[in-house]
């Protein structure tokens, strides 16, 4: 092949440059949890696209709020409610006009689109990315760090947001599903549901001995000294 050549049934690549993130953005407070099933992307998630022996059609994109990848030359791709393999399929079929046989892999670098919140009884509050679909509260609340010992767990509240300022509200027993085994109120979390776990009676009796004795304690600590 004479130098320069271009191989048949490859014509010249078209550099990409489109909207390119430098890697992972995390939005989370908590950190991320274990999840169930696929992930679906959404707006502000980050792929890394590689097409296998072309460079020029590789990097990094970010989902952008329409819900599309600005992939260079080829402009915008839609990704929103996309698996990464949907994405690859999607990417494989637009450059078949520029590539014979393009092998294409995604990866999910930056997981931006789907979070749940955790407050309360539990030692890391706050809101926590999502890696998959959906999550079991079980295992949401162990990441979130359970208080056990003052959490009122028969009385846990899911809140679900809803389009008309109507959130439902479910109330859970998790004492069942956590030390009984009854999986039917171990139920799914999905994005932007918010679980609140309560104190039970024994803790506010803890806590309030807590403030009552401390000052005694240290002020017995500071006489022995």
């Amino acid at each position: 092949m004479m130098p320069g050549a271009v191989p048949v049934g490859v014509v010249p690549a078209i550099p990409v440059s489109g909207t390119v993130a430098p890697g992972p953005t995390p939005t989370n407070l908590g950190g991320a949890v274990s999840t169930m099933g696929p992930y679906t992307l959404g707006r502000d998630d980050v792929v890394q696209i590689d097409v296998r022996n072309q460079p020029e059609f590789s990097g990094s994109f970010v989902v952008g709020q329409d819900g599309m990848i600005q992939y260079g030359m080829m402009g915008d791709i839609p990704a929103n409610g996309l698996t990464k393999e949907g994405l690859a399929e999607v990417v494989a079929d637009q450059l078949k006009r520029f590539v014979r046989f393009p092998s294409v892999h995604v990866t999910t670098t930056g997981f931006n689109s789907k979070a749940i919140y955790v407050l309360g009884r539990v030692t890391q509050p706050g809101k926590y990315a999502m890696r998959g679909d959906a999550i079991k509260i079980r295992d949401a609340l162990v990441a979130a760090g359970l208080e056990a010992q003052y959490a009122a767990l028969s009385r846990v509240r899911v809140i679900k947001p809803a389009a008309d300022d109507d959130p439902q509200v479910r109330k859970v027993n998790l004492q069942k599903a956590t030390y009984k085994g009854e999986i039917s109120d171990d139920i799914e979390l999905v994005n932007g549901d918010v679980v609140v776990v309560p104190t039970s009676v024994w803790g506010y009796v803890a806590i309030f001995f807590r403030f009552v004795f401390s000052p005694v304690v240290n002020v017995a600590k500071w006489a022995a000294l």
